[in-house]
């Protein structure tokens, strides 16, 4: 019998493969173009391979007191490995969570796409019931954090206060150890779900998936060639002012157009200035980005959204029928685009985040750049709106070029996985919200490979620490990681079967 053939009979049989490393991933996968959540020919049952497999015993409890503790100290290890990108340096983070996999016999993999940078996958085998895998994907990179505006040092990992501190805790490594634990307590349990579930922790999310996201689907597709779902971060359990808890699972997202203006001149001395100078013209172009206001546009999940809010907890009528408030009522308009993320869910923006010009304060420089953080809705053509911007910024000498871009998607709301997140929540007393991130995620690249994808995170979250993401004091509180890993295996089991 040929290794591959021994791997087939291995996996029908509902069999865990502790020793397969890369290659394993494409194992059992189903072609490209069958549907994918096409049912594979059954294969013999486990008394049927020449007797030497017995039934599996009954599945033992989990122990969610031991996968907390252990999902502490996994979480504090890992803030204390420093992932600020640039320039990342995911690699040993990494080889940490492959670690990690492999001492509980879950064979994992390591990938290196430049120096120093990291991608880690592993694959819990099920039964092979269903053909359709589940990815569980996060991100090992973070964004700068300065020490001296936080309570405890951002690279620590310190628990203290209920909470394990430092930056990544939220975004993202807390969800990537939420994920980690969940396949863990379900491979110790002895349970095997009808489908495999794939861990994927990438790097490079913070600045676009160069050398994460978008660097595996062009290079290692057939990791996930078998998946037909995916879960990321994005949305979580919230609590409304009355009391009502929602899951608020992203179904798409805004996707960014990054945008660098430069202002060409020629250098001088500071002493005796010219009327115009490159600093000059790019702060007059940032003038009229900052002023511009794109038109307001009402997509599917945003209406719906502010919908289900409103009958949630009786909250303003013109939230019924966001389009229309917006429309008719001015003051009501007003109101509403005055809170930041209200007016992100409704219109692109553009913010300045970067700028450079002279290295000297007696030197006009011959150069002066800005980059601008643009961030598109759905079914916006960027081309045209960088041409609005040239536009608005009506000055011939600043150049435009995009930095970052690519078309957004959106994943359908009626599913195998949406029908299982609705259960989870009603266990928790809580209902299922379809939503849109005003962020972008690394969700955007396997949504284009056809998968169907969704931004949640199972943990419920106080305002102050939903702030605190690229914020100061990012902080996971150690009741709701426990809390995250119970629910994803909750989760796991309502779409494995």
């Amino acid at each position: 019998m040929s290794l591959t053939t021994a791997i087939a009979e291995r996996r029908r049989a509902g069999l865990s493969l502790a020793v397969l490393v890369a290659g394993m991933f494409a194992a059992g996968g189903a072609a490209r173009g069958a549907s994918r959540e096409a049912r594979p020919t059954p294969g013999p049952s486990p008394q049927s391979i020449g007797g030497l497999v017995e039934r599996a015993p009954s599945p033992r409890p989990f122990d969610y007191s031991r996968l907390s503790t252990e999902a502490t100290e996994l979480l504090s290890r890992e803030i204390r490995i420093d992932t600020t990108n640039p320039p990342g340096d995911e690699l040993a983070a990494a080889k940490l969570i492959k670690e990690k996999f492999l001492a509980d016999g879950i064979p994992a993999t390591v990938w290196e796409p430049a120096p120093g940078r990291g991608i880690v996958a592993a694959r819990l085998h099920g039964t092979g019931h269903h053909s359709a895998a589940v990815v569980l994907l996060s991100h090992l990179d973070v964004v700068p954090a300065n020490p001296k505006e936080w309570a405890a040092p951002p690279f620590a990992g310190a628990v203290r206060d209920g909470a394990v501190w430092g930056r990544g805790a939220i975004d993202d490594k807390g969800p990537g150890v939420i994920e980690l634990m969940a396949m863990l307590a379900i491979k110790r349990s002895g349970r095997l779900l009808d489908r495999d579930v794939i861990f994927l922790a990438t790097g490079d999310e913070e600045t676009g998936g160069r050398y994460g996201a978008a660097w595996l689907v062009e290079h290692e597709p057939d990791v996930f060639a078998d998946a037909a779902y995916l879960i990321n971060q994005g949305g979580s359990i919230m609590t409304r002012p009355n009391g009502r808890r929602y899951y608020g699972v992203a179904v798409t997202e805004k996707t960014p157009l990054w945008i660098r203006l430069t202002a060409a001149g020629v250098e001088g001395e500071g002493a005796t200035p010219p009327a115009e100078t490159t600093v000059t013209h790019l702060v007059a172009a940032l003038q009229r980005v900052t002023g511009y206001r794109a038109q307001i546009r009402i997509i599917d999940p945003v209406r719906d959204y502010y919908k289900a809010l409103a009958e949630l907890d009786g909250g303003p009528p013109a939230l019924r029928d966001l389009g229309r408030a917006l429309r008719d009522d001015p003051k009501f308009a007003l109101q509403f685009v005055a809170t930041p993320r209200n007016n992100a869910l409704v219109r692109d923006t553009f913010t300045p985040t970067v700028l450079h010009a002279s290295s000297t304060i007696n030197l006009i420089p011959g150069r002066a750049g800005a980059e601008i953080d643009g961030r598109l809705l759905p079914g916006d053509d960027a081309a045209a709106v960088v041409e609005n911007l040239r536009k608005a910024i009506a000055d011939n000498s600043i150049r435009c070029d995009v930095l970052l871009n690519f078309p957004a998607a959106t994943s359908p709301r009626n599913t195998r996985l949406m029908t299982a997140i609705e259960k989870v929540a009603a266990r928790d007393h809580a209902v299922v919200v379809p939503m849109m991130l005003a962020d972008f995620t690394d969700s955007n690249y396997f949504r284009q490979k056809g998968l169907i994808a969704y931004g949640f995170t199972p943990i419920g979250l106080t305002s102050a620490e939903e702030k605190s993401v690229h914020g100061v004091n990012e902080r996971m509180p150690v009741k709701e990681l426990n809390n995250g890993i119970r629910r994803m295996v909750e989760l796991l089991e309502a779409v494995a079967h």
